[in-house]
């Protein structure tokens, strides 16, 4: 059984080209998940380095070097026959030019278009990583002041720096957030931001949301067919709700760092964090005392991003 054996390590790189396109290549028939495309890379050599067997394979594979990259997520995976733990880099800059010197084919593909290409299951979170943004904006419970959160709103989104927003309001009852909930989803539309809505899924589908957000309630008694065709995130303090949570399309895991806002809350610190963005084989987003510039820290330690309320909504467009 798999189950036995250690993890192939392997290293793979998600190429980016100055048009935002991604390099995929198409694996041999013949061979472990032959016929499907994938991302480049190959498995680790005993005593290499990430950053050495990253550069290895794209020099046997592709005929040139990476120059910048950086760490994009952690995936591990049990194909029942094999267990892989893909570390993934995203590779910004290159020198040469690419070629299949194995004789693989390939393709600069936009990112928005991976999805209609097939993958091995693993490598599907690697997808997710490169279409979700750096920065998840939580809004602030409008209370009774809807129309002075949506101004606020309309200016904040102007500022291009956007493109993933939830939107909470624990204090506005079922109607009240439908109706705060449609003027939103309008508004984020025509400025390019998909919307996740922390409510249930049925008031999703209804107004047209992009996706869900599921608190702890929701996640307790969530299954993935629910939600099939939403973009689906949750909330994740522990190991339990990370268990609870496989088959999102990212996470978000609070508190890293001690915050006004509930401040009864044991932070889990950066060690806590990324010992479950290690296990989540999923996009995470770091929330709990953020603002953007721990971002780089969050990517450091295996994250896509950070998730904010305050730091994100306060910013002067």
């Amino acid at each position: 059984m798999s189950n036995h054996l250690p993890p192939v390590q392997v290293a793979v790189a998600a190429i980016i080209n100055a048009h935002d396109e991604v390099l995929i290549a198409r694996r041999p028939e013949g061979v472990h998940q032959g016929g499907l495309w994938e991302f480049p890379g190959g498995k680790m050599e005993p005593g290499e380095t990430l950053d050495q067997a990253l550069a290895r394979e794209l020099r046997e594979e592709l005929g040139i070097a990476p120059l910048r990259s950086r760490p994009l997520i952690t995936i591990h995976h049990d194909y029942g026959d094999k267990r892989v733990c893909l570390r993934v880099c995203r590779v910004e800059s290159f020198s040469g030019v690419p070629h299949g010197r194995e004789g693989q084919p390939l393709r600069w593909v936009s990112v928005g278009a991976l999805q209609a290409f097939a993958f091995p299951a693993a490598n599907r979170p690697i997808i997710s990583a490169l279409q979700l943004p750096d920065r998840h904006l939580i809004t602030p419970d409008p209370g009774t002041q809807t129309a002075a959160f949506i101004k606020h709103l309309e200016r904040r989104l102007s500022a291009g720096d956007i493109s993933l927003l939830q939107l909470r309001a624990p204090s506005l009852d079922e109607q009240a957030y439908s109706t705060l909930a449609a003027e939103v989803i309008a508004l984020a539309r025509d400025l390019g931001v998909r919307v996740l809505l922390n409510a249930e899924v049925s008031a999703a589908r209804q107004l047209g949301a992009h996706g869900v957000h599921l608190n702890g309630l929701r996640l307790s008694r969530w299954s993935a067919q629910q939600t099939e065709g939403l973009l689906v995130s949750a909330s994740v303090h522990d190991e339990t709700q990370l268990t609870q949570a496989r088959g999102a399309d990212f996470i978000v895991v609070s508190p890293v760092m001690a915050t006004a806002s509930h401040p009864d809350a044991t932070p889990i610190g950066w060690t806590g964090f990324r010992d479950l963005a290690e296990r989540a084989a999923m996009p995470v987003y770091a929330l709990g005392g953020m603002s953007p510039k721990d971002i780089e820290r969050a990517r450091l330690h295996g994250g896509q991003g950070i998730a904010a309320i305050r730091s994100l909504w306060e910013m002067k467009p």
